[in-house]
């Protein structure tokens, strides 16, 4: 190395760091040497400095000097802080998903037949009212004129409704129509 330390390089090495070419150039350089010294010494110091907080009269000058200084600074349009948001969020995804592989799926709990829980035919009361409900041949006519079961209901008259209703509420409690 044909050249001394450069300062900003001096604390580094004088903890330890800096590159091979520099701590070689320290151990052969008398003047590099001591100026590590010096900076080590100076690290040494600052550690040791009992440094008092500052008075709240500082920080509140302190404050109105960064307010004041900010309002000075031009501006740039408002929404330009947006333009990084849109790479912060493809590199956070990123970031979360790299190196991640998903676990094997959990086998689902064993469940019953889905018609398991439906009552046995006989003391099923709703297929009654199912039945008084089903389409004849000539209501299948019907569906296939696009009318359907809201012709046949429509069709009803109000008796004839109100024992619908009856027996559907009758179905829905459990009991019989």
């Amino acid at each position: 190395m044909t050249s001394h330390v450069a300062d900003e390089s001096l604390a580094d090495l004088a903890e330890g760091g800096g590159s091979d070419a520099e701590r070689a150039h320290v151990g052969a350089c008398g003047p590099c040497s001591a100026r590590v010294e010096d900076a080590g010494a100076a690290l040494a110091l600052a550690r040791r400095a009992d440094v008092p907080e500052p008075s709240p009269l500082y920080w509140e000058a302190m404050r109105r000097n960064v307010a004041r200084r900010t309002a000075e600074e031009p501006r740039g349009p408002r929404w330009a802080w947006l333009v990084p948001v849109p790479i912060a969020a493809v590199l956070a995804v990123f970031a979360l998903t790299a190196g991640r592989t998903q676990a094997p799926p959990t086998p689902p709990e064993r469940m019953l037949a889905a018609w398991s829980a439906l009552p046995p035919a006989e003391d099923d009361a709703s297929l009654e009212v199912l039945a008084g409900v089903a389409a004849t041949d000539a209501d299948l006519a019907n569906l296939d004129e696009g009318r359907g079961v809201g012709v046949f209901l429509a069709g009803l008259s109000d008796e004839e409704g109100r024992a619908l209703v009856d027996s559907l509420r009758g179905a829905g409690q459990g009991g019989a129509s």
